[in-house]
């Protein structure tokens, strides 16, 4: 008897000893967070944690300092275990501090959704508003932006002193099409000339109506007024892609992961880039950023599937790819590398299984540009040339594109290698069609550089002349024909800015694809070209 109370006596004695040395080590790492020292705060509060897991003020204060180093990630599991034992009256103040490290680590569901909730409990708090405002916008979903938004500036409320809701608010009429209300609430912005808010906003217009080249013109100007602006350089990245101007493009996500590591389309964007250039661990890595930055987008976890089976990962494969199918199961993209994964384990079965998924639910899929697999290609003369087939009895591979068109110019070194080594078995021809950065209208920051300028062609002699420069420049070795004023051949083909087609002997399409550096895919179109041949 006298042992166990001597055993408890000691027990207690050191429990004692260890909430003081708990306490201590707390109240050390809140002096060395009022001092600026947030590592050394963080690191004494998680000893006392060690001692004191109950602390909820030790557990949301590490959290704070964690936030405060950019390490949000941390973050988030000590705010969401302070919240299990919290008493209601800091809840409030935890909840909003939990929704700031899931907005800052690119988590925008899971902040929208806190962010919302917090905005129920507390309706007139304009902080809350905005921030899940914006995460709704950059969740595709302005609709509901604005049902937030607007409460707060009704058409009498002058904008022009609160430039930070009247960007927000423009944005969100602007993506959900209602473009006369953006003009009212952003014109005071874009007036201003030297505000970096209205280039910015002025860029996303341009964006979001499909004028890349001026919306590239605008990003710059408000990146020279402010490069500190939120998402400008993902913004201005992705309107220099659709410039086809992929380096730039590269250069600015990387600007833009410097500031912001959780920005989800530099991540997304430059994965796909890294991807197409075999840079095979860098595409893994930013895809699988993209991937956790966006749960539900199916998009991202199919790239991150594709890098992954690049880099020879196939059981990571595999798990990605069954649990996007689970999520999208009529994802007929995710279905065809699942086949490929199970026919490299050996699963013939799963992957016939897999592969049949694949080809049905592609053909449920929404229409690609272009025309489409199996339909007979227009027949068209052009130089007293028959385009379908120039020569007969032989498989055509039609180039459509113009000198200025950056990624026509990037595609053709392959194109006229190919060209060489199929030339006794396929015909390569290439259609002039208009140009796709005239100096008048699509000028491209790659055409800038590389000072290619060329004006549209003002008559059929003209473009003749364009289209012979082209071959000379670009030292093609297949023949070239001229398309009309009219624009008949690229219309009929859906061509524009620039296409390659692979035709069956007969005429019908076997494959088709853009030129850009995302949709061109050597081996896909190799592969179309042999499957060709061998019937």
């Amino acid at each position: 008897m006298g042992l166990r109370i001597s055993l408890i006596l000691i027990a207690a004695l050191l429990g004692r000893a260890y909430a003081q040395d708990a306490a201590s080590l707390y109240r050390q790492g809140v002096d060395r967070q009022r001092q600026g020292d947030l590592a050394g705060a963080a690191e004494l509060y998680k000893k006392s944690l060690e001692l004191d897991g109950g602390n909820i003020a030790a557990r949301s204060n590490r959290g704070a300092a964690l936030a405060g180093l950019g390490r949000y990630d941390e973050a988030v599991p000590e705010y969401q275990q302070a919240l299990k034992n919290a008493p209601a009256q800091v809840r409030p103040m935890l909840q909003r501090n939990l929704a700031l490290a899931w907005y800052k680590s690119g988590r925008m569901e899971e902040a929208a959704a806190l962010l919302l909730a917090l905005h129920e409990a507390q309706p007139d708090n304009r902080e809350t508003i905005l921030l899940a405002a914006d995460c709704l916008l950059q969740l595709g979903e302005p609709v509901k932006a604005l049902a937030l938004l607007e409460p707060l500036a009704p058409e009498a409320t002058d904008l022009t002193k609160d430039k930070a809701l009247a960007y927000v608010l423009g944005t969100a009429y602007l993506k959900a099409g209602r473009t006369a209300e953006a003009q009212r609430v952003l014109d005071p912005l874009l007036k201003d000339e030297t505000s970096p808010e209205g280039r910015y906003a002025l860029g996303v217009a341009m964006f979001t109506s499909g004028d890349y080249p001026s919306a590239v013109k605008a990003f710059e100007r408000a990146i020279q007024l402010d490069p500190k602006l939120p998402r400008i350089q993902s913004y201005y990245g992705q309107a220099l892609i659709f410039t086809g101007d992929p380096d730039a493009a590269q250069a600015a996500f990387a600007k833009q992961l410097e500031a912001d590591p959780n920005d989800y389309e530099a991540n997304y964007q430059s994965g796909l880039i890294y991807a197409k250039r075999n840079q095979r661990a860098e595409a893994e890595a930013r895809l699988r950023r993209a991937a956790i930055l966006r749960p539900k987008s199916a998009g991202a976890h199919l790239a991150l599937a594709q890098a992954l089976i690049a880099n020879s990962k196939w059981a990571e494969a595999r798990k990605e790819l069954e649990s996007t199918i689970r999520d999208w199961p009529e994802f007929g993209a995710a279905h065809a590398h699942l086949a490929e994964v199970y026919a490299k384990a050996g699963l013939k079965a799963d992957a016939a299984r897999e592969n049949s998924l694949g080809l049905k639910y592609a053909a449920k899929a929404a229409q690609q540009p272009g025309l489409q697999n199996g339909v007979l290609a227009p027949r068209i003369r052009l130089d007293n040339v028959e385009i379908t087939g120039p020569e007969k009895g032989k498989a055509t591979v039609l180039v459509f594109g113009s000198y200025s068109c950056p990624n026509f110019r990037k595609a053709a070194p392959a194109l006229n290698e190919l060209s060489q080594t199929l030339a006794k078995q396929v015909s390569f021809l290439q259609v002039y069609i208009r140009e796709a950065h005239s100096t008048e209208q699509w000028q491209s920051t790659v055409n800038e550089r590389e000072n290619v300028q060329l004006a549209p062609a003002s008559s059929a002699g003209q473009k003749q002349e364009y289209a012979m420069m082209c071959q000379r420049k670009l030292h093609l070795r297949f023949p070239s024909v001229v398309d009309t004023l009219d624009d008949a051949a690229e219309k009929s083909y859906q061509a524009w800015p620039s296409r390659v087609y692979v035709l069956t002997a007969n005429g019908h399409v076997k494959y088709s694809s853009g030129l850009t550096e995302e949709d061109f895919d050597r081996k896909a179109f190799e592969a179309a070209v042999r499957s060709v041949l061998r019937k």
